[in-house]
């Protein structure tokens, strides 16, 4: 809130206003890059939310093999460990949020409703403001502690807080603020109230995502932005450390913040017109196949079938062991090794 609150104080700079610029392209883009072959989408919507699981569960510290992960979204096994519960809950919530419900509007109910569903799958009360007040600790790059980041909305003003916080958000939206700065800078004031025990981080990758596609920008439907992200995973740090301090004076900076957001989002956008334009150009007929081959030309190094299937988990191992095969014969790939333990590298 102490974010959204100062909306009309901020000023920008060039490089700034030409980020805002470049999405508002991709913007007008945009019904043409997703009016293209429902099975070009589909591939990609898969792609994007296996990894979307994967890397927005990761940027927590909760890790489960690609395999797994896999096998949970594709709902071929029930979760058993508290990770895999942990994951299938994320998911659960991805579906909503990437996609909402024709008259979805942000509201304290829905964040709560995703908060529950988050954790359905475990005997944490999901969904309810947290009860005690809590500190965000800093460490340093070894993870030796270095002192207080910054303390959390205390847990007796924390509903009042999320409250206020939704109704700016929409005042702005109302006020016609660009709507990108008013999603960044709500995502920046939720993490400062912090109102859940625990979660807080995703569930605020997640409002970014449903924010985003409720004011119009749909890439984060075809294109993991949590992958985006955990890449950038260091940046993404100190980014949110750097914006944070001074939260409760309003004395704080979010523009670290801000164009880390802003960024992330071009990457995404590049990335789809990227894809969506090879995918397309090249066969609409076997999307998964030129996925796999766009994939495959983008590796630098030697490769195995097995990281391609990983890096792609909705294709089958014997399409992409037909795609390489099909490269090699065209002379474009080559083999390192026999057995089990061969890899394939790209003929320079």
């Amino acid at each position: 809130m102490n974010t959204l609150e100062r909306l009309s104080e901020y000023r920008f700079t060039a490089s700034q206003l030409a980020r805002f610029r470049r999405l508002g392209e991709f913007l007008g883009r945009q019904p043409l890059v997703i009016r293209q072959q429902p099975e070009v989408l589909d591939t990609l919507r898969q792609v994007a939310t296996l990894e979307s699981v994967e890397y927005g569960n990761s940027l927590d510290n909760i890790l489960a093999p690609r395999e797994i992960i896999r096998k949970l979204v594709l709902q071929e096994i029930r979760p058993r460990t508290p990770v895999e519960r942990q994951v299938a809950g994320y998911h659960d919530v991805l579906d909503l949020v990437v996609d909402p419900a024709e008259h979805t509007n942000l509201s304290v109910s829905l964040i709560s409703q995703l908060h529950a569903l988050l954790y359905s799958y475990l005997p944490h009360e999901g969904g309810r403001w947290k009860a005690t007040n809590k500190d965000i600790v800093e460490r340093d790059a070894s993870g030796t502690r270095k002192g207080v980041l910054y303390r959390t909305v205390p847990a007796a003003e924390t509903a009042a807080a999320m409250q206020k916080t939704v109704e700016l958000y929409h005042g702005a939206l109302d006020r016609t603020v660009e709507p990108l700065l008013v999603v960044s800078c709500a995502v920046l004031d939720f993490l400062c109230i912090h109102p859940f025990s625990d979660g807080n981080g995703r569930i605020a990758r997640l409002l970014a995502l449903i924010m985003l596609s409720l004011n119009g920008y749909q890439a984060g439907r075809f294109i993991s932005m949590e992958r985006i992200f955990a890449r950038n995973q260091e940046a993404y740090f100190d980014a949110l450390q750097r914006s944070v301090k001074g939260w409760h004076e309003g004395t704080h900076n979010p523009m670290p913040w801000i164009n880390f957001f802003l960024d992330a989002l071009i990457q995404a956008y590049d990335e789809l017109e990227v894809r969506v334009e090879a995918l397309q150009g090249q066969s609409s007929r076997a999307p998964k196949s030129q996925l796999i081959t766009v994939a495959i030309e983008e590796r630098e190094e030697p490769f195995s079938v097995a990281d391609i299937c990983l890096q792609i988990p909705t294709v089958s191992r014997e399409l992409v062991k037909k795609v390489i095969q099909g490269l090699r014969e065209q002379g474009r790939l080559e083999p390192i090794g026999k057995g089990r333990g061969s890899q394939w590298q790209k003929v320079s």
